[in-house]
């Protein structure tokens, strides 16, 4: 009896099925279960497909579902064979499908498991079941099986209706994909990663839940923050040659589109009253070592990102939850729920043409007029530059709207919003994927994941079998580079380029401060140092502000963002850099010589180089033209592929339902300059061509009144009968 018992807890697992490109998706099974698992063209594991309309097929009550009963009971005998013993593959195959139902029931979630499944699935009952008997037990096992899929699928599928010919894409990312609806969604699992035999790539203690190293396997993140920081090991904290402050902003910005951990509140891990302190599942706080030139020796307060639980096929090791939609489809500037995208549309603009202001905001008041912006997402008050992109995009916007009411004074103040939306979105992905993006990554990484978009006319790329649902990985560890980038100033600059001010950036975190002050005066001095001011070349430096004096003002003494950021790591399960080296192709490293003089550092932290986490092995990587390494822009190349070709919006696509028209598109392509928008929003008489590159030669300064514009004539609609224009009507986010 203890043998059988032991047996089915040890595989109690719930199996997780990779698409055909190798990469993670949870839902539903599709196709034939039989099929071979081999690998396919890409080289990867093939697994078995999934589609979330496939249970609908299974729960069926009528006669016809004789057909789903021996799907689903041959599909667990075939999934759970790879666990049979040796004695166990001589049963009969009745005994080993009853089996797998049983181990397949267990492993669903327990407001399932409680009110269908126990009593058909105690150990007690699997023992001494005859195989005489089996055949009513088989039936009750599968009706339960239907019983329990029918009710999945109501909870968390069904609800799910999707119009197929929607001109727009909805707010919080559902409906994207018509077969898989809920992916890319916000409030969904994050994504994993799979490797060449169809493993993912997690890596938690104990295999499910626990942080990878707890409670101490793993150096002290601060410890690896102060070894891997190493001023003598320097030059440090060097200006980038080509990049301007303007590429790290956008790329915070960017950050804030796609990926929201959530992360709990109201509890005190480093305060032994609190009921979690001891509790793993939710605390996981750093032990600062004696002798630290910053904090004190002890518990500095750390809580665990909170847990996806929401839908039953989740697997069963811990994922975390996205909290926006993973598209690239302006969420920092629309939000992603309904109701926030319709709080923010009021007709009228507010005091110097500033973001509104936030009932109830809690962020850092400097002064007694500092106001907590409302935005589409709520850390836009973060960094003083973050606060300055939502506002030029929200400029745009109320520009751009304005411009096409007036052309078109017949279309509804919902279409004069949607048609805008859609342009910023399209705005936003080619200046991402043609400016912004080959400053990031090499341009073998450009090439070989196909981010590039088409000079002219459409590319049609859209693939419904990409899950487009932003990487655990991906947000946890390389798109982190970006606080290499921050300077440890945040000037103001006249009309002659001039520095006139200067504001340490520790000192204005979490304030919208700098770009509120004076009415929002200082908006365009600030936007002048973002657009020409070198950033910081992409390292393993981070300036002392956010290396030992982050959020200071309001939790004293402040905090390490590089600490935090290995520790978010080891939080979500993430693979150590070794693995991450394996999956993109790439050598392992095989002693800490390979890190070059950063290694006998971390041997000093690191028990062996198998233990280097992602965050410091990836920023010690040196790219081309001072992108980041091989192994983040293997990483960063896979989640753009995926933004891209598993988008039906995507701003290039040929669909007639909601495409451009040819020369809409062509327009967008030759001039979505982010120059071209800042000059037009911040009033800035002159500017370089490619904002997110210091000026040269090759760059030259230009009057902003000779940088080409959108031609919104092209948008204008031949059955709009002219009309006067209205004012103040209230078609958009602010003054739309």
């Amino acid at each position: 009896m203890e043998k059988v018992q032991q047996d089915i807890a040890a595989r109690n697992k719930t199996v997780k099925i990779g698409d055909k490109h190798g990469w993670d998706t949870v839902s539903k099974y599709e196709g034939n279960p039989l099929a071979d698992n081999s690998d396919d063209e890409t080289g990867r594991n093939q697994g078995y497909t999934i589609n979330s309309e496939t249970p609908d097929r299974l729960a069926y009550t009528d006669a016809s579902s004789y057909v789903g009963v021996g799907y689903i009971v041959h599909f667990s005998d075939q999934i759970a064979h790879q666990m049979w013993t040796n004695e166990e593959k001589l049963r009969s195959s009745t005994w080993r499908e009853l089996k797998a139902v049983i181990l397949t029931l267990k492993s669903f979630p327990d407001h399932f498991k409680n009110k269908f499944v126990k009593p058909f699935t105690d150990n007690q009952n699997v023992a001494h079941i005859s195989e005489v008997g089996m055949e009513m037990y088989y039936i009750i096992l599968v009706a339960t099986v239907l019983i329990i899929m029918d009710s999945a699928n109501s909870v968390y599928h069904h609800k799910v209706h999707c119009p197929k010919n929607l001109r727009y894409r909805s707010v919080d990312g559902s409906c994207n994909n018509l077969r898989h609806p809920t992916w890319g969604q916000a409030g969904t699992a994050q994504r994993r990663l799979r490797d060449i035999n169809g493993r993912p790539m997690v890596s938690y203690e104990d295999g499910k839940s626990l942080p990878r190293g707890f409670p101490n396997r793993l150096p002290d993140p601060r410890l690896v923050s102060n070894v891997a920081s190493d001023p003598a090991l320097g030059p440090y904290n060097q200006f980038d040659k080509i990049r301007t402050g303007q590429h790290m902003a956008f790329g915070q910005l960017l950050a804030h589109d796609f990926i929201e951990t959530d992360i709990p509140s109201g509890f005190d891990c480093c305060n032994r009253s609190d009921s979690n302190f001891d509790n793993p599942e939710v605390c996981f706080p750093l032990d600062i070592c004696y002798g630290d030139e910053r904090f004190p020796a002890g518990c500095k307060h750390f809580i665990r990102s909170t847990p996806a639980t929401e839908d039953p096929y989740l697997p069963s090791y811990l994922e975390q939850k996205n909290l926006i939609s993973s598209y690239i489809d302006a969420s920092f500037l629309y939000g992603s729920q309904r109701n926030l995208t319709l709080e923010l549309r009021v007709p009228n603009s507010y005091p110097g043409n500033l973001l509104p202001t936030q009932k109830g905001g809690n962020c850092l008041k400097l002064s007694k007029r500092d106001r907590c912006p409302f935005a589409g997402d709520r850390r836009n008050h973060e960094a003083p530059n973050l606060g300055l992109n939502h506002l030029l995009f929200v400029r745009e916007h109320n520009r751009l709207s304005t411009k096409l009411h007036e052309l078109n004074p017949c279309w509804s103040n919902e279409k004069v919003f949607q048609e805008t939306r859609r342009i910023i979105i399209a705005q936003v992905q080619h200046i991402t994927y043609n400016h912004f993006l080959p400053l990031v990554v090499d341009h073998d990484t450009m090439r070989r994941y196909n981010l590039y978009s088409k000079t002219n006319g459409f590319d049609h790329v859209y693939d419904d079998s990409v899950d487009a649902s932003c990487l655990n990985s991906f947000g946890i560890a390389p798109w982190r580079y970006g606080h290499s980038q921050i300077m440890a100033e945040q000037s103001e600059l006249k009309k002659d380029f001039r520095t006139v001010f200067e504001h340490r950036v520790e000192d204005n975190l979490l304030s919208p401060h700098l770009w509120q002050r004076s009415c929002g005066k200082h908006v365009t001095s600030l936007s002048r140092w973002l657009a020409t001011e070198p950033a910081l070349k992409i390292d393993n430096f981070l300036v002392e502000g956010l290396r030992d004096k982050l959020f200071y003002i309001t939790t004293p003494p402040g905090s390490d963002l590089f600490s935090l950021n290995i520790q978010r790591g080891r939080d979500h399960g993430v693979p150590a850099y070794n693995e991450w080296r394996k999956f993109c192709g790439l050598r392992k490293f095989r002693s800490f010589d390979d890190f070059g003089k950063f290694g006998s550092n971390l041997a000093l932290v690191y028990k062996t180089v198998d233990e280097v986490d992602l965050f410091i092995g990836g920023l010690l990587e040196e790219g081309e033209n001072g992108s980041v390494g091989p192994t983040f822009s293997c990483i960063i190349g896979i989640q753009f592929h995926r933004f891209k070709v598993g988008d039906r919006y995507w701003y290039e696509s040929s669909d007639a339902d909601f495409a451009f028209t040819i020369d809409q598109l062509n327009s967008i392509k030759s001039t979505s300059l982010l120059s071209k928008i800042y000059c037009t929003n911040f009033g800035l008489n002159e500017i370089q061509d490619d904002i997110f590159m210091i000026p040269s030669l090759k760059n030259p300064v230009s009057y902003c009144r000779e940088l080409p514009d959108l031609d919104l004539y092209l948008w204008k609609d031949k059955t709009c009968a002219w009309a006067t224009y209205l004012s103040g009507s209230g078609y958009g986010p602010i003054d739309w």
